[in-house]
């Protein structure tokens, strides 16, 4: 039987009109779903920005859907949803969180967004074995990852945890790989101001992250680095203190 492709409530895209004629995108991450992006994106929506929150190809269905996507499918969802946005907004910020971060970047590097935000860009990664991926997807499609649900979890995120989050698919990553060398090379392209929130106890993205951005812009780049908060910050401990610094520095005049 084949696996049916079905989009999960949680992960449909969605789309808040807003009052200040400013509009942000913004990205949720790799093996992510567009629900996870929900609340910041509403505390964005709240100071009268227009948000629109894609669904990247291949996420929030099931695994077999996820497998033949990549990296040309990701980017170019966001940069359909970028350009769509530029066609009626003067002003357009972007915000992606960990493989959004990357996106954001590419974006930026090839458009001329009014400011970035990157919310634990997985630019460098603390698992060195990611790097082999280019060559492990070869021999091993995928590596058994400890998962398990959370009590506070509904079927949705129990049904992604049985999808995406128990195993490491190598094609995938390898993928990933391509889009941070990618925008690694283009960094040096990117004009507009840039924000940066890392977590000290991210177990996924290495504070590096921040120096490679840092090191690579020429525009003016901001850093917070928060002391408590897992790798999706949006939805951790600090995650009023994440809304508050984002929106803040949206207000902010460039």
């Amino acid at each position: 039987m084949k696996d049916e492709t079905k989009v999960l409530g949680s992960a449909l895209p969605f789309y808040l009109e807003g009052s200040n004629g400013k509009a942000v995108l913004v990205i949720h991450g790799y093996n992510g779903y567009p629900g996870e992006m929900y609340e910041i994106a509403r505390r964005i929506h709240k100071e009268g920005y227009t948000v629109s929150v894609p669904r990247l190809p291949g996420h929030g269905t099931n695994a077999a859907d996820f497998l033949k996507t990549g990296h040309e499918h990701w980017l170019g969802q966001v940069v359909n949803e970028y350009l769509n946005l530029q066609s009626r907004f003067e002003s357009v910020s972007v915000t992606g969180l960990s493989m959004g971060g990357v996106l954001s970047l590419l974006l930026a590097e090839r458009f001329s967004p009014d400011k970035i935000i990157l919310l634990a860009p997985a630019m460098s990664i603390s698992n060195r074995t990611f790097y082999y991926t280019p060559f492990l997807k070869i021999f091993v499609k995928k590596m058994r990852r400890n998962w398990e649900p959370r009590s506070t979890d509904d079927e949705d995120r129990i049904f992604m945890g049985r999808e995406y989050w128990s195993y490491f698919f190598s094609s995938k990553l390898a993928s990933l790989l391509k889009l941070i060398r990618k925008a690694e090379r283009g960094l040096g392209d990117i004009e507009c101001p840039v924000y940066i929130i890392l977590t000290e106890k991210d177990g996924w993205v290495s504070l590096k992250s921040g120096e490679m951005i840092e090191k690579g812009v020429a525009s003016p780049v901001e850093t917070v680095i928060l002391k408590n908060s897992p790798h999706v910050i949006v939805q951790g401990p600090e995650k009023e203190t994440v809304f508050e610094h984002v929106c803040t520095w949206l207000n902010q005049e460039a």
